[in-house]
């Protein structure tokens, strides 16, 4: 078992998972606001703020993948699953499509509250592969 947060190698369990999840997260939203900020406030370009939010991103990314890893013991497909659960949550872009202002909305809070709590709760529950 790898605990390093920084290193895509190895795998972690259930308590790491979340605990490093929740720490991914909230440095990912709260740093995303400052940034988001800082950039509008000194009309900076926006890959400044995107480059930050990509390395945080690869960082969850290994957090999926190495509790994936846990779970199955299948390399490709924890990555593959990684990259699907890491990066789902661009896809909430899709819910502008929607013309009813108020289904939209709801539409969003939904699917967002799934991608940051349900998904990784659930992945945290799964109990390891056995060897």
């Amino acid at each position: 078992m790898n605990r390093n947060i920084f290193s895509p190698k190895g795998t972690i369990n259930q308590s790491f998972f979340i605990l490093y999840y929740i720490l991914l997260i909230s440095i990912y939203i709260i740093g995303g606001v400052a940034l988001l900020i800082i950039v509008y406030k000194n009309n900076f370009n926006s890959l400044y703020f995107m480059w930050p939010l990509l390395l945080l991103k690869l960082l969850i990314l290994f957090n999926y993948k190495k509790r994936l890893l846990d779970i199955s013991g299948n390399l490709p497909l924890s990555i593959v699953l990684g990259f699907l659960l890491t990066f789902d949550s661009e896809g909430l872009v899709a819910c502008q499509l929607i013309k009813d202002p108020q289904v939209s909305m709801i539409t969003f809070f939904a699917a967002a509250l799934f991608i940051l709590f349900v998904q990784p709760a659930i992945i945290a529950i799964i109990p390891p592969k056995e060897n």
